[in-house]
């Protein structure tokens, strides 16, 4: 199983004051150590970098290199995955079949990436972001951490 992380798992996965820290940051750790495979869009990497250097939006913000210094981690051990010269015509079509509104905009892109780089699944805490996107099913944190508990 091949999963994208949503930004919102990455970002909680660092700060300790979101209620999904726990699952966000035992899920990162499990792809990290490779006990299953999951990708981050180059999209992901950008909201992490805006939220978590920014004192609006987090308690304890990074500093842009503290940051940065956490996406050579990421990058040296999970898929970084890019839009392709197809994603944008992927977004028209998605966005045609869910009829979504204008504020979806950067779900359906990061959904549209996921699928042209042959990912339909994508880990969040915001599962009703993705619901009714064809091809993409959206699992949480703790659905992915649960699989790995029967699995082994």
């Amino acid at each position: 199983m091949l999963f994208l992380i949503d930004s919102n798992v990455l970002i909680s996965s660092y700060d300790t004051t979101e209620q999904q820290h726990r699952h966000s940051y035992s899920l990162l750790q499990e792809a990290m150590t490779g006990k299953v495979k999951a990708a981050l869009a180059h999209q992901n990497i950008l909201e992490y970098l805006a939220v978590v250097t920014d004192s609006r939006r987090v308690e304890h913000p990074l500093l842009l290199p503290e940051a940065l210094a956490n996406i050579d981690i990421y990058a040296a051990s999970l898929t970084v995955i890019f839009p392709k010269v197809t994603t944008v015509a992927t977004l028209q079509e998605l966005s045609k079949a869910k009829d979504a509104p204008r504020t979806k905009i950067f779900d359906l892109y990061l959904a549209a990436t996921a699928l042209d780089n042959g990912i339909t699944q994508i880990c969040t805490w915001n599962i009703t972001d993705f619901i009714g996107i064809r091809n993409i099913e959206a699992v949480s944190p703790e659905q992915i951490l649960a699989y790995i508990a029967r699995e082994g």
